[in-house]
């Protein structure tokens, strides 16, 4: 039987699709729904901070057009400091705004698998992975962490829009402005134009021609950005001499260690780690783009170039870190993006094999599904209250009750006076 036929075995009419996806959208939310007491004791920090003194000083849309750190992201400076105003600093509210962005992230992505027809139980399986895991920790409860989500999520639509009509505007469109709201954003163009080189990836015979131009629409935005992030930026990329071999070793690091090692939170981090972790993700890969077929492979091949690429990206950008870095939370987002579905696709592939009838082993698939979405739920508090402790109370502590703190103890950003952070707080009624 085909990867193609096997995928399909068990799975719910595509009407049901919408409906499915929503549900697995809004099931996404659960983590920030059940614990919003502990969401609600987050805290403005670090470089939210100097986005809003930027923002002050300058005037709001100079300030949009102006590099960030290694980042030139117009549209989510539009939609982030729109969102502090209209939002009259609620920082509870900024939250829920990521949060919002990220269950349509979950949704998005199921749409991607259901548009390479594969089965439903390894589509809600790398939902369930990708949605309610704790690991996301510092992106879903760190509010500038919004430019990754966004960047997701437009890079969604433009891998959604590709598969369902290669020759469809829309793609494009999505692809830029992935590129405009994150650094790494600027993966999505030439990602999606390898998927245009990819043979019948255009639904049949494309004259050379018009591959061409459809290779040059993604990536000549990407090509724009990244000369903008050159010139107008202060990250790592005018300093590589030397550094060439650190970045790389960091970026080998990353993608060996991302997604498991938060994901099953392997407590040991060292070369024997990153080497085991390394090798089974990589046997899991080369599994799922020799069994898959057709759509299926084209979609695995481009997350792996999607995962490879951030790895490369965030070597140059995250090297000076050190190599414990490699498996922060905040870095997780785009490694369970890139490998959640090839996973989940050889699970599936396995639970197949397993020799009871269809109907039994499909009501036993929806009872682990279901136990794991609980058990990641349920995981989630341990996680968090230590972090809105030191991200919120502590931070609430010395910036609004501290009698005399030290004059430089921002949370986070300890550059910025406290004087100012205190005046910032008082105009923009952060709280």
């Amino acid at each position: 039987m085909s990867a193609g036929a096997n995928s399909a075995r068990g799975a719910a009419p595509r009407g049901w699709d919408w409906p499915i996806l929503a549900a697995s959208g809004l099931l996404a939310l659960a983590p920030f729904a059940a614990h919003r007491a502990l969401f609600g004791r987050l805290f403005w920090f670090g470089d939210e901070f100097d986005l809003i003194d930027q923002m002050d000083r300058v005037g709001f849309w100079r300030w949009t057009w102006l590099a960030f750190a290694e980042n030139f992201v117009p549209l989510f400076k539009l939609g982030w400091g729109g969102s502090v105003v209209a939002f009259r600093g609620s920082y509870i509210a900024m939250i829920a705004l990521v949060w919002v962005t990220h269950a349509l992230n979950v949704a998005l992505l199921g749409r991607v698998m259901r548009a390479c027809a594969l089965a439903w139980p390894a589509v809600i399986l790398a939902q369930i992975a990708f949605g309610l895991t704790p690991a996301n920790l510092e992106t879903l409860g760190w509010s500038v962490q919004w430019s990754a989500v966004l960047s997701a999520t437009f890079m969604l639509l433009a891998l959604d829009g590709f598969l369902r009509s290669p020759s469809g505007p829309g793609s494009f469109v999505w692809s830029a402005a992935s590129a405009l709201s994150f650094s790494r954003g600027v993966l999505a163009g030439p990602v999606l134009a390898v998927g245009c080189l990819w043979p019948g990836a255009g639904g049949g015979r494309v004259p050379p021609g018009r591959i061409a131009a459809r290779v040059a629409l993604y990536v000549l935005p990407s090509v724009g950005v990244g000369a903008l992030i050159a010139a107008l930026s202060t990250g790592n990329e005018h300093h590589m001499a030397g550094h060439w071999g650190e970045a790389a070793v960091f970026g080998a690091w990353y993608y060996c260690l991302n997604p498991a090692h938060l994901l099953f939170s392997v407590e040991s981090l060292g070369w024997r780690t990153a080497a085991v972790l390394g090798i089974c993700k990589l046997a899991i890969v080369g599994w799922a783009l020799l069994r898959s077929q057709g759509r299926q492979r084209l979609l695995f091949v481009l997350l792996v170039a999607f995962d490879l690429g951030n790895a490369a990206l965030l070597g140059i950008g995250r090297y000076h870190t050190g190599l414990a870095a490699a498996a922060s939370s905040r870095y997780h987002y785009a490694s369970l993006i890139g490998f959640a579905p090839l996973a989940a696709y050889w699970l599936s592939r396995q639970w197949d094999r397993i020799p009871i009838g269809a109907v039994l082993r499909g009501i036993c698939a929806a009872g682990v599904l279901a136990a794991l979405a609980v058990h990641l739920c349920r995981l989630w508090p341990g996680t968090l209250a230590p972090f809105s402790e030191s991200r919120g109370a502590e931070s609430r502590r010395i910036l609004l009750a501290e009698p005399s703190p030290d004059p430089h103890s921002v949370p986070g950003i300890p550059g910025l006076p406290m004087d100012r952070a205190r005046e910032l707080i008082a105009k923009y009624n952060l709280h």
